[in-house]
């Protein structure tokens, strides 16, 4: 993991010089001559939030690695902080890390700038989810996309993992608040399962995976999703102008890269 030592933890980039020849991971093409080389550092998060992020530095995943590979090709070499959620918002405030990942909600839009417009162009997006509700298959729950209904809990009783602000205004919308939840989303299914919450909301994906588990064959998704939300790599407001500038570009490259098979989630469709 890297740290962030008082030298290096301010808004301005650290620069430094490569040699001849930085390479492109994926090989579609190569920088010849010797460049100066930005280095941004990304929060991530230290929650995996499979195939996007991985919490895992030898293992990353694809939201992860085209920030890196993008940030390769134009010169800028992007250090991702696997931190706690609470973390990550503390130090990018405090201008101490320029960039995080997360969608464009009113809390994140407030404090962060986005890619295209205050609110992120969804062209330029990084992944495409959906967020959903994961219930007991014995409850009795009204959901069609609109109004959520429960008999018998009053008041509902709704977790997810701590740090996740998309799910909290998706409940949010629906006059609803999260109950404080653990740091993993497998430990917030199993206070579903165990019947300290009535839903669990979860990232599809996240879902998807952890409701394999032989330990959860009572539990299931609800459809339609809560929401279907687009994340976004949204930086600090404190950014220099030049710096900007490579974001920009930054930006742009993971937005035309992003479909292509080497960041995409599966055969047929992007993030």
């Amino acid at each position: 993991m890297a740290a962030l030592p008082d030298k290096q933890t301010r808004s301005g980039w650290r620069w430094h010089w490569l040699g001849l020849g930085l390479g492109l991971g994926l090989g579609l093409t190569s920088l010849t001559c010797a460049q100066p080389t930005a280095a941004l550092q990304v929060c991530v998060g230290d929650v995996p939030v499979p195939p996007f992020l991985s919490g895992d530095a030898n293992h990353p995943g694809v939201t992860e690695r085209l920030m890196v590979d993008a940030g390769r090709q134009i010169g800028l070499q992007v250090e991702l902080l696997r931190w706690p959620a609470r973390r990550c918002f503390e130090q990018m405030r405090l201008g101490k890390v320029e960039a995080g990942v997360g969608a464009a909600i009113p809390s994140n839009m407030q404090e962060f700038d986005f890619p295209g417009s205050p609110s992120g162009d969804p062209q330029m997006r990084v992944a495409r989810t959906s967020i959903v509700l994961v219930k007991r298959q014995d409850a009795v729950v009204t959901w069609d996309g609109r109004r959520l209904e429960m008999p018998h809990a009053s008041p509902m009783r709704l977790g997810a993992r701590a740090g996740f602000r998309a799910a909290t205004e998706a409940v949010r919308r629906l006059g609803l608040e999260l109950t404080p939840g653990p740091n993993q989303s497998l430990h917030v299914l199993r206070m579903l399962q165990l019947g300290r919450l009535d839903l669990a909301v979860l990232v599809r994906e996240e879902a998807d995976t952890l409701l394999t588990r032989p330990e959860f064959s009572n539990l299931t998704q609800l459809e339609p999703p809560l929401l279907i939300s687009d994340f976004y790599v949204m930086t600090i407001r404190q950014l220099p102008e030049a710096q900007r500038q490579q974001v920009q570009r930054w930006w742009e490259l993971m937005a035309q890269w992003r479909d292509l098979p080497a960041y995409r989630t599966d055969a047929t469709a992007s993030p």
